[in-house]
């Protein structure tokens, strides 16, 4: 009636199965400064891993950000993987706002979406073992309401990719 057509793959898709993954994740602010009367800056390198049958890897990376009032945490809450986010925050005392970026290189043992399923035979591709995060961004705060925009391309993850991926994440925090 619809005319839509049947959608395809639905045999080539992951089987359940539990997922399982330990993240550790290491950062420091290195430098805090304030080049300007009323703009902070600060820069926090990372490393990390994760060890599961969901991923395993290994990662390191760094971010900066630039704005007024820079909260003591570190960065917006981030979608996995990723470079390390902070979905805790401190309410500022009035409104803030910083931009950021950064970069994470990971060594990819194990994707499950690229490998396909641990404990069955399903599909997988070839992937690729060293992957690339380049994200950027903006943050606003007033009082105990923090909205996040961020912009992610991430190199390609297996062969036989097309382009890398890019996407975006909008994040709207609320500290009790």
């Amino acid at each position: 009636m619809l005319d839509i057509p049947v959608p395809r793959g639905w045999d080539n898709q992951l089987k359940n199965e539990p997922g399982v993954v330990l993240f550790y994740e290491q950062a420091r602010r290195l430098c805090r400064a304030r080049p300007w009367r009323r703009l902070s800056f600060d820069c926090i390198p990372h490393f990390g891993a994760a060890l599961g049958n969901v991923f395993t890897y290994g990662s390191a990376g760094l971010s900066v950000r630039l704005g007024k009032n820079l909260t003591d945490d570190f960065g917006p809450p981030r979608i996995r993987p990723s470079l390390p986010g902070s979905s805790c925050f401190r309410p500022g005392r009035g409104f803030n706002w910083y931009f950021f970026a950064g970069v994470e290189g990971r060594g990819v043992l194990r994707n499950i979406f690229l490998d396909g399923n641990t404990f069955r035979h399903s599909h997988s591709v070839s992937k690729k073992h060293w992957v690339a995060d380049l994200q950027a961004g903006v943050a606003v705060g007033f009082r105990r309401v923090r909205i996040t925009y961020t912009q992610i391309l991430r190199t390609r993850e297996f062969h036989g990719q097309d382009t890398p991926d890019q996407f975006g994440s909008l994040s709207i925090s609320y500290h009790f």
